[in-house]
């Protein structure tokens, strides 16, 4: 995992200096680079792939949230999201959070004020996403947000406050909604104290408006993670057990990791969780050259589409 100079903790959960002065977004760029676009929306900027496909060919939409210090192109490249999106056929929208916004371009999901489709940072991002989706005809329900770190967190906030244009998510190094509010509660939150499954469902289908979600979720944990504390994926297969409304579990070893699947009552297969060993801070199966990656872990990338994306 590459880091930036500075103390983890600090550049993983961008607690410092918190500023929102409503800035705005880098300017959509002018010249052609290919499939790789820049844009616009709101006060938004963003980075959009798309894949070479028959202009009539409806494809899915995966949206990609970024961690604290990083930015689309580097999370596009750790990833791998792009060349995922080549033999997959989907967009892939990397939403982009300025330095105006947080010192650290983390998402500031931990702020009540940027919580709600009304108002924000989820309000641009559902702004975002419902524009990039009726402009380029996303089939319905096959819009899913993925994210790392504070972009984990902030995929979650997304699916609570508009469940019904995210039909999944892959959580990689994140927790459950509301875990921690402020900078004390977010950083508590991360370091595994004071976690509630069960209460942060309870919000989240407050947030919904919901008494049950029709969703996928695809959760990952490393176990050598000391940012966002192994104590986290607990708190997730909690929470989104109650969001589908129930689910059993079955466990299993697969790619060397601690792999769990969960199925609803219908026995439709709605949850997994990955927990693999050696991974730090960072997203298992990455690009080496980018930050937060770690390659030696089976592909966070190929599994959280696979269980996203192909549907039995």
């Amino acid at each position: 995992m590459k880091g930036r100079g500075i103390p983890a903790a600090v550049a993983s959960a961008g607690l410092i200096a918190l500023v929102a002065i409503g800035a705005h977004g880098a300017p959509a760029g002018k010249k052609d680079e290919g499939p790789f676009k820049h844009g616009l929306v709101g006060r938004r900027a963003y980075r959009l792939y798309i894949p070479p496909r028959p202009p009539t060919e409806s494809l899915p939409l995966v949206v990609a949230l970024h961690g604290c210090w990083q930015t689309p192109e580097d999370f596009a490249l750790g990833t791998r999201l792009n060349e995922a999106a080549e033999r997959r056929g989907f967009l892939a929208l990397y939403p982009a959070q300025s330095r105006w916004d947080n010192p650290s371009r983390c998402w500031n999901w931990f702020d009540p004020a940027q919580q709600s489709r009304r108002s924000g940072e989820v309000a641009d991002l559902v702004a975002l996403v419902d524009a990039v989706g009726r402009e380029r005809e996303a089939p319905p329900k096959r819009v899913v947000a993925i994210g790392f770190s504070a972009g984990a967190f902030m995929a979650v906030n997304l699916l609570c406050a508009a469940p019904e244009l995210i039909s999944g998510v892959g959580v990689v190094a994140g927790g459950a909604y509301r875990c921690g509010l402020g900078p004390d509660g977010a950083l508590a939150c991360m370091r595994g104290h004071g976690l509630d499954g069960d209460a942060a469902a309870t919000a989240c289908l407050a947030a919904a408006g919901k008494s049950v979600l029709a969703i996928r979720a695809s959760l990952w944990q490393g176990d050598q993670d000391s940012i966002v504390t192994p104590a986290n994926l607990p708190a997730l297969e909690t929470m989104f057990t109650r969001l589908v409304g129930g689910a059993s579990k079955t466990s299993e070893t697969r790619d060397g990791s601690a792999h769990a699947r969960y199925r609803n009552r219908r026995g439709d297969l709605v949850i997994e969780s990955w927990r693999v060993p050696g991974l730090g801070h960072a997203w298992s199966g990455g690009d080496p050259r980018a930050t937060h990656t770690w390659p030696p872990g089976p592909s966070a990338t190929d599994r959280i589409l696979d269980f996203l994306l192909e549907r039995s």
